[in-house]
């Protein structure tokens, strides 16, 4: 896609009036064209819709209103043990090394499925094998904070996304606040390579490499007092502790398909949860949907049947590449 991002490298509202060379034919047949302008248009990703005001995060803060006393933070688990009626889980409090074993009739897990394989447990060893194949994506983000929003201002870009060949992959821009004094951008979004070459970097040599990209995109990132790199951020999903990765990996193989299958249903009584077993790897609806199918699971019998179904393979893993890539 060089080629093709050669050509195509400026920010998504560039309106410059200076005569450019022609896009070569074979370029505009390129498939990766089509996949980054069409990207938006997939059922997945709409236009830009209203968000709860201060960002996703606030579904979750609207949960833990009302649970937040049942949270038991800075808690990790050691051991899982299956028994007859119920589950048996061992936790370790990180910050006094206490340990407590607690027992309930169901255990619900949404830990990532690579954090999940390290813990002791007497799951079958089919399911073991089913959440062993669960790999997380290698994916990194970069973050800034400009002091003058002059993508809007200068470039009319009011949200959407900036392609380009460079390591940071793509430039977000935010959907929210338009019109006001300062913004945050997105200046990294990468997968891949591109996310293991600034995962093996430290945060200062990340912002430096995320601000050249930057600067191909936008002039004003040559100025460090409108984008301080002080408060530069970033984060490597696949260097976080107990994440390991962005989303489940799931492909195209009949293994991959084997895995989901199984991991649908649960194991006596202990159900995976979260969007990596959804059919919307990497999103929050797929998180929402995976709860819902395991209540359904738990509260009516009959839903059971699913993973019999499932596990003869009449479902197939999602392709996540395509659902948060955009590729095939």
């Amino acid at each position: 896609m060089g080629a093709l991002r050669d050509h195509l490298e400026c920010a998504a509202g560039d309106q410059a009036g200076e005569r450019r060379d022609p896009v070569p034919l074979g370029t505009l047949l390129d498939i990766d064209m089509w996949n980054a302008v069409l990207f938006e248009e997939s059922f997945d990703f709409q236009a830009t819709m209203f968000q709860p005001v201060g960002g996703m995060d606030k579904i979750v803060e609207g949960f833990k209103r009302k649970i937040g006393n049942l949270i038991r933070y800075r808690s990790e688990v050691i051991d899982i043990r299956l028994q007859e009626t119920g589950v048996e889980v061992t936790y370790r409090d990180r910050g006094t090394g206490a340990r407590t074993t607690t027992r309930a009739d169901h255990c619900v897990s949404n830990i990532p499925l690579p954090v999940l394989k390290r813990i002791p447990s007497d799951l079958s060893p089919a399911y073991k094998g089913a959440i062993e194949l669960g790999k997380f994506a290698d994916t990194c983000k970069v973050g800034w904070q400009s002091n003058r929003r002059f993508w809007e201002t200068k470039d009319e870009i009011y949200g959407g996304i900036s392609y380009i060949h460079h390591t940071i992959t793509q430039m977000w821009y935010p959907s929210n606040d338009y019109f006001s004094q300062k913004g945050t951008l997105t200046g990294a979004y990468n997968y891949d390579d591109a996310a293991r070459e600034l995962a093996g970097m430290s945060l200062a040599e990340r912002l430096d490499k995320a601000r050249q990209g930057a600067i191909r995109l936008h002039r004003e990132f040559q100025d460090d007092h409108l984008v301080p790199q002080a408060l530069g951020l970033s984060i490597a999903w696949q260097n976080v502790p107990f994440q390991h990765g962005g989303w489940v990996d799931w492909g195209s193989s009949e293994a991959d398909d084997k895995a989901y299958a199984t991991l649908l249903a649960p194991d006596r009584r202990f159900y995976v949860v979260g969007d990596q077993v959804s059919t919307l790897p990497g999103w929050q609806e797929g998180a929402m949907m995976s709860a819902e199918h395991v209540i359904s699971q738990i509260t009516a019998p009959k839903a059971k049947l699913f993973g019999a179904a499932a596990a003869h393979g009449a479902v197939h893993a999602p392709s996540s590449r395509r659902l948060v890539q955009g590729r095939s």
